[in-house]
C-alpha cells in the first residue's frame, strides 16, 4: 500500500488534539464497517440500506474486489483522545452526500510511525471507499464518504479525499468521480475545494426532482 494511505495526523475538534490514523480496511474489519455504516444510514438519500444489495452487499464488493477497498480514519483511544459519537457536534453537520461527508479545517499535521491499533467498537473516525478501473481505464470512483459524529468539524472527510487522491495518482490512476444528489447543497462546496467538477446530471434519477449528480476531478 502507498504510504500516503497510512500515516497518524493530529487533527484538532472541538479545539481538543486528536490522533487520528489512516489505514486501508482489512477482512477482519468488516462487522466495525457495517456497525459505522449503519451508524450514518439516515444520512444518506435514499438510505443506504434501502438500495439494491443494502449495506451488506457494499462492504462485500468494496473488501472482496482487487480494485477496491476502504480506507479508513480511526482514533487512537491509547494516545489520550476519545472515539466515538457522543462529543461532536451531532449529525447535523455534515454533508449529506453519496459520499455523507463533513467539512472543517485541518490543523498541525504531523506524521507518526504505525501505532498500536486503536480499540473499541466506535473507533471508525471516518470512512472513505473506492473502485478503481471504474467504467473505463484509469478512472477511480469514491462509492461512499462519511465521518462519524464524534470526529466531525476538524477537515476529516477533506483530509480522507486527499489521501485517497494520493493513493490513486501513485497508482496509475488519471481521474477520479463522486456522486452525490442535487438536494444536497453541501456536498458541491466540498468537492469543488478538493477541484471536482460537474461531469453528468441523471434526472429523477433518486426520485421525483431528485437528480443524481456526478462529479469528477483530473488527477494526472
Amino acid at each position: 500500500m502507498p504510504a500516503p494511505a497510512s500515516c497518524v495526523k493530529n487533527m484538532i475538534t472541538e479545539n481538543k488534539p486528536v490522533r487520528i490514523f489512516f489505514r486501508e480496511a482489512e477482512k477482519n474489519d468488516q462487522s466495525q464497517i457495517r456497525e459505522f455504516i449503519e451508524l450514518v444510514d439516515l444520512e444518506f438519500y435514499p438510505p443506504l440500506s434501502q438500495r439494491p444489495g443494502g449495506i451488506e452487499e457494499r462492504i462485500e464488493n468494496s473488501l472482496v474486489k482487487p480494485d477496491a477497498n476502504f480506507l479508513m480514519a480511526e482514533g487512537i483511544s491509547n494516545s489520550g483522545s476519545k472515539s466515538g459519537t457522543g462529543s461532536g457536534s451531532g449529525s447535523g453537520s455534515g454533508l449529506r452526500t453519496e459520499t455523507g461527508t463533513e467539512t472543517g479545517t485541518e490543523t498541525g499535521i504531523e506524521t507518526f510511525p504505525q501505532p498500536d491499533r486503536p480499540a473499541g467498537s466506535d473507533r471508525i473516525a471516518g470512512l472513505i471507499s473506492y473502485e478503481k478501473q471504474w467504467e473505463g481505464e484509469n478512472n477511480a470512483y469514491i462509492s461512499f464518504v462519511a465521518v462519524n459524529p464524534g470526529f466531525r468539524n476538524m477537515g476529516l472527510a477533506s483530509e480522507l479525499i486527499t489521501l485517497l487522491e494520493a493513493q490513486m495518482r501513485s497508482e496509475g490512476m488519471e481521474r477520479m468521480y463522486v456522486c452525490t444528489w442535487s438536494t444536497n447543497r453541501s456536498a458541491p462546496a466540498l468537492y469543488g475545494k478538493k477541484g471536482f467538477s460537474t461531469a453528468r446530471i441523471i434526472e429523477d434519477d433518486c426520485g421525483p426532482l431528485v437528480d443524481t449528480v456526478y462529479l469528477v476531478k483530473d488527477i494526472s
